[in-house]
């Protein structure tokens, strides 16, 4: 191993001790870093030279101006520090996401008591920082996003929050590992020619019933029949007993099976069926789903969809039996 990989082993090693994982992560002095920015550094040079011009030419003005910079400067990074002391972090909900998408986990900001914290960037990607401020008593939500680039469970890597507060001559920062998970579904992939040839399907046939919407006619009267669908204005007319003829369509009923899409690999069938799962969801057909050891009945709406999807999601994986979402 090199020793750039051993140093950072045991840099993220010895960070991880300092701030481990946890639900809810308090930002305290040992897991907060502290490092002058650019600017502050320029700051530091100025200070230095007025110093160095003050001594030289005995020149208490030049002097007095050296030192007053060189308290602001250290007002400044006990100022910057406290900004980020105290504030917890925790994550209030993980949204689903599809393989290649962005997961969003919603994340609770609580203040210190009696402190207000100001311009915090949060993120974990630098190029998907989010800005915010936590007032004084009062809690805020913000939303990360994270790159879900696999199906099953995504546990973000450790959240970075800084601040460059109150003059940016400091860059005050934490690296948080909170206990928060979100489901990442296959990405769905359409088949070249989707069809009920690649599903087991059974396409409902029009009958006629009670309880149906549309109506359809007239037909003889039968004994037995309900006496809700006797056409009583045609019997009033003395033009014989007839009843109400409704019809309607039985719902198409759809069985998403994995052993029809052969030929295809373990990623790529799951990545279809979760297609047409995710298709037939917007209609009003009853599927199922059928995968190796697996059954979820027929049914429909959101609960029913989150199911088979937790199932595509977790399936091969360890955490499918911890899911529960075996039949």
């Amino acid at each position: 191993m090199r020793l750039p990989d051993t140093l950072t082993h045991w840099f993220w090693h010895w960070v991880a001790r300092r701030a481990p994982r946890a639900e809810s992560v308090r930002l305290r002095h040992k897991s907060i870093y502290v490092l002058p920015t650019a600017q502050g550094i320029g700051f530091l040079l100025v200070i230095t030279l007025l110093w160095l011009l003050g001594t030289n030419y005995e020149n208490n003005l030049v002097l007095a101006s050296a030192f007053l910079l060189l308290s602001l400067m250290s007002v400044s990074v006990v100022h910057a520090f406290r900004n980020l002391s105290g504030l917890t972090l925790s994550v209030q909900r993980a949204h689903p996401a599809f393989a290649g998408e962005w997961a969003e986990f919603d994340l609770l900001l609580q203040p210190a008591s009696g402190s207000r914290h100001e311009a915090l960037l949060l993120g974990w990607d630098r190029d998907l920082t989010v800005e915010a401020d936590v007032p004084d008593r009062a809690e805020r939500t913000v939303t990360l996003a994270y790159r879900a680039r696999r199906r099953g469970w995504l546990v973000p890597e450790r959240l970075r929050v800084q601040s460059y507060y109150p003059l940016g001559l400091f860059r005050v920062w934490s690296w948080v590992h909170l206990d928060g998970r979100a489901l990442v579904y296959p990405a769905p992939r359409s088949s070249d020619h989707p069809s009920q040839a690649h599903l087991s399907g059974e396409v409902g046939e029009q009958l006629s019933a009670e309880n149906q919407e549309e109506f359809q006619g007239f037909r003889s009267y039968q004994v037995g029949a309900p006496m809700a669908h006797v056409a009583w204005k045609l019997y009033a007319r003395e033009q014989g007993l007839y009843l109400k003829d409704y019809a309607g369509y039985q719902s198409e009923q759809v069985w998403l099976d994995w052993d029809a899409l052969p030929g295809l690999d373990q990623e790529s069938r799951l990545s279809r069926l979760c297609f047409w799962a995710v298709e037939y969801g917007k209609t009003s057909a009853d599927y199922g789903l059928r995968l190796p050891g697996l059954d979820i009945p027929l049914g429909r709406g959101q609960a029913h969809q989150e199911r088979v999807l937790r199932a595509l999601a977790l399936y091969g994986l360890p955490e499918l039996a911890e899911g529960g979402v075996r039949g």
